[in-house]
């Protein structure tokens, strides 16, 4: 089977849509969906099916995604073995902001157990901007996050959504209750406004920011609650549950994405390397069970 059409039918199952996978590829949407209809007749079944103008793999493209991923994997081990890894470039890594402490060190290990020798260029940035970067192959790889159901990339974990105080100025007690959240792109803005509202409870947005670094400084001043992912937040902050008065906010799916113009070291062999590793080394501490259950 013609590799070009399954590392097409891969690339869409990353990025979840036609025009993107087609932009990626370097095609128009019309060739690209020639292409799918092209390897929904050599396999004799229906990969996709629409809802509106949303494009989704059946039960039957889910199953092809990992036995096409598997023939690639192959093909680019093949390929890797006749290259000199030894003069090869840092390899550019992208990481939302949340994923910095729990997930990122977890990936930089598991790449350097493949390959001892690999350098890395790391740019942290939220998502949305990682995609972009993806596309226009300023990124080898990056960790993104999707929706809990999605199907983008390589599924690594579920990452809960948590209401952060401080313990120590008490911040979640006063009233009108000030927040401090991400940007309005990421999803944890919409979800926190939308809970708190239901509560009917005063609040005032104080500020937002799109680095959680900068999110937790503000919750540890006192100046603020924040809703954020549970893999940014130590233990010196108080993480706020249903009997506090904080609704349980929704999970998020954390998964790998690849650029299809890579670094000769990355590819689908890796990526599988990388889930094993967080399965592995990334557990549902006590943070995450608290925050979830």
């Amino acid at each position: 089977m013609d590799s070009d059409l399954l590392r097409s039918f891969v690339a869409f199952a990353e990025c979840g849509s036609f025009n993107r996978a087609a932009d990626r590829i370097g095609r128009t949407p019309s060739a690209f969906s020639m292409q799918m209809k092209r390897l929904e007749d050599l396999v004799g079944n229906k990969l996709f099916e629409r809802e509106g103008r949303n494009v989704f793999l059946t039960s039957e493209g889910i199953t092809f995604v990992g036995y096409a991923r598997r023939i690639l994997s192959l093909q680019d081990e093949a390929m890797g073995k006749m290259r000199d890894h030894s003069t090869s470039r840092p390899i550019r890594i992208g990481c939302p902001d949340d994923y910095t402490q729990k997930i990122l060190p977890v990936v930089l290990r598991a790449i350097q157990a493949s390959y001892p020798e690999a350098k890395f260029f790391i740019s942290v940035n939220p998502t949305i901007f990682l995609r972009r970067m993806l596309d226009q192959g300023e990124l080898d790889l990056s960790i993104i996050s999707r929706s809990e159901k999605g199907e983008e990339g390589y599924f690594l974990r579920h990452e809960a959504g948590v209401w952060v105080s401080s313990p120590v100025h008490q911040q979640h007690l006063k009233d009108p209750l000030s927040l401090v959240l991400p940007e309005e792109d990421c999803k944890f803005h919409a979800w926190a406004i939308d809970a708190i509202s239901k509560t009917n409870r005063p609040y005032n947005l104080l500020a937002t920011t799109r680095q959680a670094a900068s999110l937790l400084h503000l919750v540890r001043d006192g100046l603020g609650v924040a809703a954020l992912a549970a893999a940014s937040v130590t233990d010196e902050f108080q993480i706020l549950e249903s009997r506090d008065g904080f609704p349980p906010l929704p999970a998020v799916g954390v998964a790998l994405m690849l650029s299809d113009a890579t670094h000769p070291l990355v590819g689908r062999q890796l990526a599988a390397t990388i889930q094993g590793f967080v399965s592995e080394y990334i557990n549902d501490d006590n943070l995450t069970i608290r925050a979830t259950g």
